[in-house]
């Protein structure tokens, strides 16, 4: 148990902070996508052409999905 400890803390030691806080804001993208309703092509085209932002916002579903011919 000790040594699963030990090897955790070096692994998460290992990984730069500003890493592993871009994915949590991608992961939160997604979820916010997934909520939505978008389905996994949406949701990966909204996350990277939302990058800038935490959330979607709430005018993407009809309008920017239908200009990326993604409905």
């Amino acid at each position: 148990e000790a040594d699963l400890e030990r090897n955790v803390l070096a692994a998460l030691e290992s990984v730069p902070l500003d890493a592993i806080r871009r994915f949590s804001t991608q992961s939160l993208r997604f979820t916010d996508a997934y909520h939505r309703g978008l389905n996994g092509k949406q949701a990966a085209w909204a996350s990277k052409q939302y990058r800038g932002h935490r959330m979607l916002p709430e005018t993407i579903l009809a309008s920017d999905l239908e200009t990326a011919n993604l409905l």
